[in-house]
């Protein structure tokens, strides 16, 4: 199982964005509050067995089964395709993008592209803790929800904006290299990496936002930052494994 959204609701890091199309899924809410590393809390009931497409969105999440287990999934630049069992439910807590490695007490990049048992990270006991507090809908205590490095807060949301990494860099008066390896720490993701991320979920975001007017690929693209059609086709299928028309039908769950 990995992460699981509606259609997206804002183009900021830091909100509640787009992550997986549940079309057929009985139930998805996801609800704000907690202390500044939580993006959102959500739950989720399946009602038939499905397989699941879940994008790239700059987050991790941790995640509870009603049955017992309860999961860490790392931040990532590939899809994932987890299949539910029918009944599945689950609930989650959802890290801001720049709150991880604070809020886990290690560094993000060693949890890149990676699904794994939450005991992988913390010891037995604090798992159990963690379990019982997402359950329920409050912050656990073996984890840490403020504190995060305000530089790596800025940067991500001046990359997530399509901002230079060079520019980024001196506005927090370091060298490329030492933003590298702070976001990577903090985040799991380099700096072009959070470019592609925003970038991608700016598309998604204004392709499928209730008041979006109708508007072509080319002119979407454009809106989103990409050069051209052709760049937001090639970065769409590499992120996601299907082209941006057929992504977009998948998520209104039209027949792709």
């Amino acid at each position: 199982m990995a992460r699981a959204s509606p259609k997206p609701t804002s183009s900021a890091p830091g909100e509640a964005m787009a992550h997986a199309a549940p079309a057929e899924a009985e139930e998805y809410r996801e609800w704000p509050g907690g202390p500044e590393a939580v993006r959102c809390w959500w739950e989720q009931r399946v009602g038939s067995a499905r397989e699941q497409r879940v994008v790239p969105d700059g987050s991790a999440d941790i995640i509870v089964f009603a049955d017992g287990p309860v999961i860490l999934v790392g931040p990532a630049m590939r899809v994932a395709l987890p299949r539910l069992g029918a009944g599945t439910h689950v609930r989650g807590l959802r890290f801001r993008t720049e709150a991880l490695a604070t809020a886990l007490g290690l560094p993000a990049a060693e949890i890149r592209e990676l699904t794994l048992p939450l005991s992988a990270v913390l010891a037995d006991r604090d798992t159990r803790r963690v379990r019982e507090a997402v359950w329920s809908g409050r912050f656990p205590e073996p984890l840490c929800g403020d504190r995060v490095d305000a530089r790596v807060r800025a940067a991500v949301r001046r990359l997530w904006a399509g901002a230079d990494p060079g520019v980024v860099a001196a506005e927090a008066d370091i060298t490329g290299r030492h933003l590298r390896r702070l976001l990577l720490a903090h985040t799991g993701l380099g700096p072009r990496s959070l470019q592609r991320v925003g970038r991608f979920q700016r598309f998604l975001c204004a392709a499928e936002s209730a008041a979006a007017r109708p508007a072509t690929l080319a002119l979407r693209a454009a809106g989103a930052g990409y050069a051209d059609q052709a760049h937001l086709a090639r970065e769409v299928r590499e992120l996601t494994g299907l082209t941006p028309s057929a992504l977009l039908r998948e998520r209104s769950g039209r027949p792709v």
